[in-house]
């Protein structure tokens, strides 16, 4: 994880200058030239007779560059890349106060508008033709601004079925604009060596004839962002998203899936795993994945768990970090779990939390949530949410809540979404911590006083989801990899398989009765309203009094009917 593989190479951005050249400055970059004249077009002349202006425009175009590669069973099966434009253009007609922005999220079917699909992942030409990329931008500005105003009418009239709401917050607030205009870096990628590691790693599970399907991938993206804005913001950032992830898959005895990941995310080369760290953790994963076979399948249980750090980060994103997006305050399909709770205590008051995306790594672990600046021009900001178990701020874009008013640089999004607040990198921290040891010993003591057998230990989680609308119940469910018992009677571990922690999140939340000494680092991607952004999460472990566990949608089904074809005696 901490080596750069160097060798034969392969170059992304080949066609562009180096840092230091013109278009390192912004001079004779034909994107930013066009972005620039359209805009300047658009601002001054789009208009239609009897309606409102724009009062504000923002054109974003994202450069990709991909490589990706992925190996099993120690053969290349993928080895490629992409290169593409995306542009995403937003149009907002009315004013900072009132516009055309929907408490109700716009989620409003118009049959009339058959261009909607057309107009929601738009690309522009790879090509530096600034008339045509001008064209573009014409007709997605067209489309936007008509959109836009027929929103604005939208909402005026279903404002007449509406009770007044005197403290209504704006509907977008004001920043000072800004302008960056960074180098375009090139991504190097060793792509021969690479794909000769992939071949080997993927090698090693050969001789486990238990493990039905493995695979090994690496990729790599470069991004260029542009973002220019009728407000005079003007901007051009870089980004690298590299990732490998190893998984693989198998069936108990009893037909019940079974799967193991282990995933590498970074933003610098040098931050890759090499081949001696992906050999140590390719057998790992299946010595792992072997013992899940034969593991005791997890019965229902409700009781004291421990959620270990790296597994807390995931759930505290689910449980907690949604909940603090200060969008959801103010979209009347949201539950507004915490929407009148400034000031309140909403956790215990020995749990910290706050969302630092200027933050590159901690304890030597890199930040994969790490920005600069977010997608909407602001600057990346640190932001304490939660103060001695005190809420005292929300995550915030450029759309203000009834308590905040201006955006705190948490405004996100993929490269063809609106941008709505998200998390960074979100930290919990805790005032009284205690070791791992002791919060053992207090899960046990806690089993004995409700009669439990067993506490159980959450080592690893793959992924969680939780519901924040007010459509359904607010729960929360997560899939856990690694789940252990640990028995009262003596002490002893006892792996299990197919478990699912589910709950609702506030009393999960409120049962939190310890926290730990040690910070673990969860480095992922999280999908939302505005698509999928790159995230960290920073816990340590946790002890939760009462959490309720199920079995997982088992799936049973018959294995294999013949060996692999490496282990058949009979060849």
């Amino acid at each position: 994880m901490k080596k750069c593989l160097a060798g034969v190479v392969l170059v992304l951005f080949s066609s562009w200058p180096l840092p230091g050249s013109a278009a390192s400055t912004g001079q004779n970059d034909p994107i930013l030239q066009a972005l620039s004249s359209e805009l300047s077009r658009s601002v001054n002349r789009l208009r239609l007779d009897k309606y409102e202006a724009p009062y504000f425009i923002a054109y974003r175009l994202t450069d990709i560059h991909s490589v990706n590669m992925r190996a099993s069973y120690g053969a290349l099966t993928t080895s490629g890349g992409d290169r593409y434009r995306a542009l995403a253009v937003d149009v907002r007609v009315g004013n900072y106060v009132d516009d055309n922005t929907s408490d109700d999220e716009g989620f409003y079917y118009n049959p009339r508008d058959d261009d909607a699909y057309s107009y929601s992942q738009r690309y522009a030409p790879l090509d530096n033709d600034t008339a045509a990329l001008r064209q573009e931008l014409w007709l997605m500005t067209d489309y936007r601004y008509k959109s836009a105003l027929e929103a604005f009418i939208g909402e005026r009239g279903r404002d007449i079925q509406k009770v007044e709401k005197p403290d209504r917050p704006d509907d977008f607030s004001k920043i000072q604009p800004m302008e960056r205009i960074d180098p375009v870096d090139s991504l190097v990628v060793d792509r021969k060596r690479w794909e000769n590691i992939l071949r080997a790693i993927s090698a090693r599970f050969k001789s486990q004839p238990l493990i039905h399907a493995s695979d090994i991938d690496f990729m790599g993206a470069s991004q260029v962002r542009y973002l220019l804005t009728s407000e005079s913001t003007r901007l051009r950032t870089n980004q690298f998203n590299l990732s490998v992830s190893m998984s693989a898959e198998t069936r108990g005895d009893d037909g019940m899936p079974l799967s193991l990941e282990t995933v590498w995310k970074t933003h610098k080369p040098q931050g890759l795993p090499d081949s001696v760290t992906l050999a140590r953790a390719a057998d790992s994963l299946a010595g792992l994945l072997l013992q899940l076979r034969v593991a005791t399948v997890m019965e229902p249980y409700t009781g004291p768990a421990i959620i270990k750090h790296g597994a807390s980060g995931v759930f505290f994103h689910e449980a907690l970090g949604h909940r603090l997006e200060g969008h959801r305050t103010r979209m009347e399909s949201e539950g507004h779990t915490f929407k009148d709770k400034m000031g309140q205590k909403i956790i215990p008051t020995f749990l910290n939390v706050y969302d630092d995306p200027t933050l590159t790594s901690v304890a030597g672990s890199e930040l994969y949530g790490y920005y600069q600046i977010d997608d909407e021009g602001v600057p990346a900001q640190r932001v304490s949410l939660i103060e001695h178990g005190i809420l005292k701020n929300f995550l915030l874009s450029r759309m203000p809540t009834k308590d905040i008013k201006v955006s705190n640089g948490h405004g996100r999004a993929d490269m063809w979404s609106d941008a709505v607040s998200r998390m960074g990198s979100t930290f919990v921290v805790t005032d009284s911590p205690l070791t791992y040891d002791q919060m053992r010993s207090k899960m046990l003591d806690e089993c004995r006083k409700e009669g439990k057998e067993y506490g159980l230990i959450f080592e690893d989680i793959a992924s969680g989801e939780t519901n924040t609308s007010s459509a359904g119940v607010q729960t929360l469910r997560i899939s856990p990899r690694v789940v252990k018992k640990v028995y009262v009677s003596d002490g002893h571990e006892e792996l299990v398989r197919g478990a699912e922690l589910i709950g609702t999140p506030l009393a999960v939340l409120e049962s939190i009765q310890a926290a730990g000494d040690d910070l673990g680092v969860f480095n992922g991607v999280c999908g939302a309203e505005s698509g999928w952004v790159p995230v960290s999460a920073v816990a340590p472990s946790v002890l939760v009094g009462e959490i309720e566990v199920q079995r997982m949608d088992r799936n049973l089904k018959r294995g294999p009917i013949l060996p692999p074809p490496l282990h058949d005696p009979e060849k």
